[in-house]
């Protein structure tokens, strides 16, 4: 899932504009962390009045800083219209600027120089998909078009086929939240290419598709809601079923993080539907999903508690306004309204609150907030099995675990499973925090692919496709 609300104005960049290098110790880049781990960057350099910066969030909006001073002894910066300040003294023994960053509560934070000429960026590995780049593989690829019927758009997309005689039993992979091709890339990572190889090597066909509107496939992305996405999954399930060399009866589907929650949607609409996977699935209503994951996300990055309250009951006061709207003008007002007060009181970046309101009145954004997958799971006869990171922070793990166990408990065949150390792309992390996504070399823990790999073929062999009910 993509939505980081809570977080626009907690994490932070800092950067300075350009201007000739001064004499003062203060001159220069630095770097620290703060308790959460998270990275601090920071750039100074003299202008002919002083000092001056640039404050960048996440989302990459910029905020001026107000007032930057040192005096070779002292550091100090601040945006007040955040509530924000850094106050530090230089400490010889830790060659940094020694402080606290004050932004809703005290972080302590040592900055030290940084040269970027001697700290090269790390080269990123990627070893799994280097391994499936050089081969060999046990299965072929072929370009795939499928047309959603109901819709007349054409959606492109990958089918491996394994090299030994079908027909095959199938899997559909259904990516999550996002503009995403059919590799689902997520910081550097291609999901469903490390997914669709594990599976295909256990002798599945898997097809992995762009969404619509992006790369090959036609259609409007932005107009486009969680439900017009579950009519492309299942057109890519008729699609399979109607090709001689995949078994009908033995086709299933594995969404990620909203891709799990579509792929309930088509199991309920077609019975046939062999088995599904949801990987990081909502299990939640979307609104309580999103403050569920600010608040996770925002004590990562060292937020404290008074701050997660207070932007929780925003949230729930603002997603509500939403919702209750008649129409989407009239939840822009309500939420602009929601939105200025949370600017007043400091729970909202001023810089966040520009697209705020027009974001989460969006057709898909107002769509997923009422969403509940609970009746859909609940109602399924068709294998499920749901698997978490007990680390992930975008779809947490203390919040939907326990609510899929029981909606899915009276199933015929339903298996709900919590990996702890991972996170939500289900690699092995320190934290879960989306910061990690990039750093961390492996794409999907090995131990989540032969778990899912496993299930789906244990469930084939022990035929609980629908021709055996």
């Amino acid at each position: 899932m993509g939505k980081f609300g809570a977080i626009g104005a907690i994490v932070l960049t800092v950067l300075a504009v350009s201007a000739p290098a001064g004499a003062e110790e203060a001159a220069g880049n630095w770097t620290g962390r703060l308790p959460s781990g998270f990275k601090v960057r920071l750039r100074i350099d003299k202008a002919a009045t002083g000092y001056n910066g640039v404050l960048i969030n996440p989302s990459n909006m910029e905020t001026t800083l107000e007032s930057v001073a040192s005096d070779g002894t002292q550091l100090s910066f601040a945006v007040e219209k955040l509530g924000l300040r850094y106050d530090g003294a230089w400490d010889e023994t830790g060659k940094g600027w020694r402080g606290d960053l004050v932004f809703q509560g005290s972080h302590p934070l040592l900055l030290q120089r940084a040269v970027p000429e001697s700290t090269p960026p790390r080269v990123r590995k990627r070893p799994q998909e280097d391994a499936i780049a050089s081969g060999p593989r046990p299965y072929v690829e072929r370009e795939v078009v499928f047309r959603n019927g109901a819709t007349g758009i054409d959606l492109a997309g990958a089918l491996s086929l394994p090299e030994s005689p079908g027909p095959f039993p199938a899997v559909v992979l259904v990516s999550g939240t996002g503009p995403n091709t059919r590799d689902e890339e997520v910081d550097g990572h291609k999901v469903f290419t490390v997914l669709a190889d594990a599976l295909a090597r256990r002798g599945l066909a898997v097809l992995r598709y762009d969404k619509r509107g992006v790369g090959g496939s036609g259609g409007v992305y932005r107009d486009a809601t969680t439900a017009d996405f579950a009519t492309d999954a299942a057109a890519a399930v008729r699609f399979l079923k109607a090709r001689p060399d995949i078994d009908p009866l033995r086709v299933g589907v594995l969404g990620h993080s909203e891709g799990g929650v579509i792929a309930p949607l088509v199991a309920a609409a077609d019975p046939e539907v062999a088995f599904i996977v949801m990987m990081a699935a909502p299990a939640i209503r979307g609104d309580r999903l999103f403050v569920a994951q600010s608040a996770k996300v925002a004590r990562l990055y060292g937020a404290p508690e008074a701050y997660v309250a207070g932007r929780q009951a925003l949230d729930r006061d603002l997603y509500a306004a939403v919702l209750a709207a008649p129409t989407a003008e009239a939840a822009r007002a309500g939420a602009k309204a929601i939105i200025v007060r949370g600017v007043e009181s400091k729970l909202v970046d001023p810089g966040e609150a520009e697209g705020l309101a027009k974001s989460i009145t969006s057709p898909w954004q107002r769509h997923f907030l009422g969403h509940d997958p609970a009746p859909v799971l609940r109602g399924l006869k068709t294998p499920v099995l749901a698997v978490y990171g007990g680390l992930d922070a975008q779809v947490p793990a203390a919040d939907n675990v326990s609510v899929a166990r029981e909606v899915l408990k009276g199933g015929r065949d339903a298996s709900v499973v919590e990996l702890p150390g991972l996170n939500h792309l289900l690699q092995r992390a320190e934290t879960g925090s989306p910061q990690e996504y990039a750093e961390i070399d492996e794409t999907i823990s090995p131990q989540a692919l032969d778990l899912m790999a496993s299930w789906i073929v244990d469930r084939i062999r022990k035929g609980d496709a629908p021709a055996a009910r």
